[in-house]
């Protein structure tokens, strides 16, 4: 059975823009360009951003640059009555207009913010242009708290640029760290409160690509369709199980080249309804993915081998290098997240959601991630669905997480940044992390408890003290 999607798109284009920051700067120009004294001076200051206390958190002003002489820039902190953050430490980095200087250099610099201060930049023709910089605490929809990082010494990874997944077991954290037919590549089990290694098992069968687990916290590892084998599924009851094979699609059968690249599970593999989801990926070895499979299961055993194909060629420019995607319920009416990059200066990555009855999309605005999206995972705490995403540039040596609150469905797909409101729909965003990532992976995975989110994302580089597994803490405060 084949699904095609009729309705198309129109293309966004992706534009990158360079600023250059000032909080490595001491008073050095922005640029070369000189303006005769009798013009009208500029701006001055086109962004701002803070950083509290040395933590990873950026913060961005209520209202967006370029600023004029005499503004008020506003941050707004969110903060507990019960823990009110502290203002009287904070940094700031900023953007100015070419052939601008701040009169004090920020670099170094720390600010008290419990009261407004005094901002000035020097503009062309002797000008000085004075803002003034406040902050406010506001009660928090979330607040977020890096919990750790380990990296790969800690994790004992052995092959630390080929992490190609991470997901929550019932036991705790699972990574996949092997590769291909290397005799060392095991599923990892880690403790979600500190990191440390609970369990280091043997991998089922050769090129694995991901390791999963379902909604009941199952382990489920894919192998992917390389030379001829086919996509396969293994279930571990638990940890310390044997693997059960619980699907084998067979190329003989129809198996698309490079199947099981990306794959997701929805529901449980061992009772009622689920529902597994795979993506070719990887044009390396020849692959052309430009749509997505779906197994239905009932209580553990597929309604059939052959999976239903949906096909987005009318979404994508030629195929995709990868995708991920997430069903977020066993419900015939369920949202469907499906995100590809193409290494392409003209595509990057896009990201869409799916009404899995109908078939209608809606794509978010590409400007709200870099070039790559990695990875990513909705989740919802009382009915308020949130995406976190892991995402980089082009080249770039630094990866971030991203937080957005989706709840309202028309901020999803029209929101970018510079909007009015904007801060209230990417509600966090890390601190750059340092990652060499050749392969261009990263994972997402999120456990949640009530009102408090604990997000875990992987940090896949070639450098095994950049690579690693992060975890932040995230704390719901439901609106009344």
């Amino acid at each position: 059975m084949e699904i095609k999607f009729i309705k198309k798109l129109s293309t966004h284009c992706i534009f990158t823009a360079v600023s250059a920051t000032i909080a490595m700067c001491m008073m050095t120009s922005c640029g070369e360009v000189y303006l005769d004294e009798n013009e009208p001076a500029g701006n001055g200051l086109l962004s701002l951003s803070l950083r509290l206390n040395g933590e990873g958190q950026v913060f961005t002003p209520s209202q967006n640059g370029p600023y004029h002489d005499g503004d008020i820039i506003e941050f707004r902190i969110p903060s507990s009555i019960e823990s009110p953050v502290d203002l009287s430490k904070a940094t700031l980095t900023a953007s100015l207009e070419n052939d601008c200087f701040m009169e004090q250099p920020l670099a170094g610099r720390i600010f008290d913010l419990s009261e407004p201060q005094i901002l000035r930049v020097l503009l062309p023709g002797g000008r000085t242009a004075t803002y003034t910089i406040a902050a406010k605490r506001i009660t928090p929809l979330c607040l977020f708290k890096k919990t750790w990082f380990r990296n790969g010494f800690d994790l004992g990874y052995e092959f630390p640029v080929w992490i190609t997944s991470i997901a929550m077991a019932r036991e705790g954290i699972v990574v996949y760290d092997g590769v291909e037919n290397y005799a060392a590549s095991r599923i990892k089990v880690y403790d979600e409160n500190d990191g440390s290694l609970i369990n280091s098992i043997q991998v089922p069968t050769t090129f694995l690509s991901q390791v999963k687990t379902d909604d009941a916290g199952h382990i489920v590892a894919a192998r992917e369709n390389v030379y001829g084998a086919g996509f396969m599924l293994y279930l571990y009851k638990d940890m310390n199980s044997q693997p059960e094979l619980i699907l084998d699609y067979s190329a003989a059968l129809g198996c698309q080249l490079m199947l099981g690249y990306r794959f997701s599970v929805c529901g449980d593999l061992t009772s009622g309804k689920a529902y597994v989801y795979a993506m070719a990926g990887n044009i390396y070895f020849g692959a052309k993915g430009k749509e997505y499979y779906c197994w239905e299961f009932n209580d553990g055993v597929p309604v059939s081998v052959i999976p239903v194909k949906t096909d987005f060629s009318s979404q994508v420019t030629d195929c995709w290098d990868s995708s991920n995607i997430q069903r977020m319920s066993t419900d015939a009416e369920s949202d469907i997240y499906l995100s590809y990059y193409r290494y392409n200066e003209n595509t990057g990555s896009r990201m869409y959601c799916i009404k899995s009855d109908t078939g209608d999309l809606t794509e978010m605005k590409p400007s709200n991630f870099e070039f790559q999206l990695l990875g990513f995972r909705v989740f919802e705490m009382q009915g308020h669905r949130f995406l976190a995403m892991l995402t980089q540039g082009n080249g770039a040596p630094t990866l971030n997480l991203k937080v957005f609150d989706i709840t309202d469905t028309r901020q999803w797909s029209t929101m970018k940044p510079g909007d009015e409101g904007y801060s209230n729909f990417m509600i966090y965003e890390s601190e750059p992390l340092p990652a060499n990532n050749l392969n261009h992976w990263g994972d997402v995975a999120v456990r949640v408890e009530d009102t408090t989110a604990h997000i875990y994302a992987t940090v896949v580089s070639s450098d095994k003290a950049q690579a690693g597994v992060v975890k932040w803490t995230v704390n719901y405060f439901p609106p009344e």
